[in-house]
């Protein structure tokens, strides 16, 4: 799954086939989508003694997106009131919804999430579940890749099986 991810955005490169991810061929194209895809692959890092608003205003700012984007997007994760917490002191959920935030600086058109809910207490499982329902109802395209299927029941409503990179079942 992991490794579909990473070839679907250019982290690695196809043996064999074709990727097309906002109708253009991936890697070649990369330069024309790559800021209309919010991305998390693996656990997100953070600056621990910075706040949570402090990490996504530094990223902000790397990136080239807006200051008022961060705000708003700690906002939007449900994250609003905990925005001076030091990224250490967030729980493993605030952290995923930290880093979905992350992706909402480039206001991108396409999600792609890796186990977004891997590890979590019932309560960040939730939290997490409703912030990617959130993002598909504002009419995004949120991809996420996960061996629990329950979960994805509870949350998608295309569902793919993908083995050895190629679609088995949809």
């Amino acid at each position: 799954k992991s490794t579909t991810l990473r070839t679907l955005v250019g982290l690695l490169r196809a043996e064999s086939g074709t990727i097309r991810i906002l109708g253009h061929d991936v890697p070649a194209a990369l330069d024309r989508v790559i800021d209309r895809v919010g991305l998390i692959i693996e656990e997100p890092r953070f600056f621990p003694t910075m706040s949570a608003h402090t990490n996504l205003a530094l990223l902000a700012q790397a990136i080239g997106a807006p200051a008022s984007r961060v705000t708003s997007s700690l906002e939007q994760v449900g994250l609003g009131l905990h925005g001076q917490i030091t990224a250490r002191a967030l729980s493993l959920g605030m952290k995923q919804r930290l880093a979905i935030a992350s992706t909402l600086l480039k206001d991108p058109d396409v999600f792609i999430f890796d186990e977004p809910t891997n590890g979590l207490d019932p309560a960040g499982i939730h939290a997490v579940r409703e912030t990617i329902r959130s993002l598909a109802a504002s009419g995004r395209t949120v991809v996420v890749s996960s061996h629990n299927l329950a979960e994805v029941q509870l949350m998608a409503d295309t569902v793919s099986i993908i083995a050895r990179g190629k679609l088995l079942h949809e």
